[in-house]
């Protein structure tokens, strides 16, 4: 794992968010989405998100007699398994975190940007809710959560369906005086 101070470059950030928009892209690729980052600067920045194991080489191939990679997020930021977060250092997990919200961005952006969007209409929605529960409350109501989740989850696509997204993030927070 890596510095989450290499993530906070602007460009380096656009990259990995291209990134995680498309599984697979080449610098060519990345270099058409983000057509205001003169190629060799885009070059940097690749080099340094390789070097620092944010992103990785998903493949080569040849292209009038040069070599062309395509880049991928790479495998310790992608999913990680709960197992893999508990080694983590606390930088670690921001890289991880910030890697995921700014996917979450990414998509809201998209979301933001197409033609006709209507967010009563379809459903659009996010936010924080406070309440007191203890862990084992907190395990009993993921668990039904996750049963309902799965009912959905198996629906094929079809007339009328939407894919969607759910995201969920539970923290515990902080005490409060009078709390």
């Amino acid at each position: 794992m890596v510095s989450s101070s290499s993530l906070l470059h602007p460009i380096r950030l656009r990259i990995v968010q291209s990134l995680l928009a498309k599984d697979e892209l080449t610098s060519h690729e990345l270099h058409e989405r983000l057509g205001d980052v003169p190629i060799a600067t885009l070059y940097r920045h690749i080099k340094h998100l390789l070097e620092h194991e944010l992103i990785e080489v998903a493949g080569e191939r040849r292209v009038r007699g040069a070599s062309e990679r395509s880049y991928r997020v790479g495998a310790s930021l992608a999913n990680p398994s709960s197992k893999e977060l508990l080694s983590l250092s606390s930088e670690e997990l921001m890289t991880v975190f910030t890697v995921f919200v700014s996917g979450l961005i990414r998509d809201f952006e998209t979301y933001v940007d197409s033609e006709g969007r209507d967010l009563v209409r379809d459903r659009v929605s996010f936010a924080q809710a406070d309440f007191w529960a203890t862990d084992e409350e907190l395990d009993a109501f993921f668990t039904s959560v996750m049963e309902a989740l799965g009912t959905v989850m198996a629906n094929p696509s079809g007339e009328g369906r939407r894919r969607r997204a759910l995201t969920t993030i539970a923290l515990p927070r902080p005490e409060m005086d009078g709390a």
